[in-house]
């Protein structure tokens, strides 16, 4: 039977797998929407943490979590915090970029590196897709938080009963 770390566990991985998809679907979007000069580094960097996140996931993250022989709870944590961090990054830049205007606001849009898209037909359909983005890398951030408490959590596992991996004899045995 599944116990309830497992099962969240494995739900996380999901919602981080369906995250990162719908990131790399609007980042995509918005790189082949350029019409001329060259794509914004902020929507660069977003699609570099998507890949490397659906990398992680796919090639060892969900295996992991499926399959507790191949589990190593410091690899996760490695790997769940590497990408928090990544996540965090592209999420404050891509925030701080649109800056939380309105997608009516005409100027803004027609100004904005991102929503304009260099000459774009629909400026207005980029700044939606942007703001989209940046809320699923907050999203995905959470989740991923969510994987990195889970996998610390299993690190304090390792270690045994008396946090020392078991080797050491009580006082009164030696």
């Amino acid at each position: 039977m599944l116990s309830f770390k497992k099962i969240s566990a494995i739900l996380l991985r999901l919602i981080e797998l369906t995250f990162i998809t719908i990131i790399l679907g609007l980042s995509g979007a918005l790189i082949e929407q350029q019409f001329r000069g060259g794509t914004p580094t902020r929507v660069n960097f977003s699609i570099y943490t998507a890949v490397f996140a659906a990398l992680t996931l796919l090639l060892y993250l969900i295996p992991a979590t499926l399959f507790s022989k191949i589990d190593n709870p410091i690899a996760s944590t490695v790997l769940d915090g590497l990408n928090c961090v990544f996540l965090l990054s592209a999420g404050i830049a891509m925030a701080a970029q649109l800056g939380g205007r309105s997608c009516g606001n005409r100027a803004f849009i027609l100004s904005n590196g991102i929503t304009n898209g260099g000459g774009y037909f629909s400026p207005s359909k980029r700044c939606h897709e942007a703001n989209a983005m940046t809320a699923f890398h907050w999203f995905t951030f959470a989740a991923f938080l969510g994987s990195f408490a889970i996998s610390a959590y299993g690190i304090r596992g390792m270690t045994g009963r008396n946090g020392n991996g078991g080797s050491r004899r009580p006082m009164s045995q030696v």
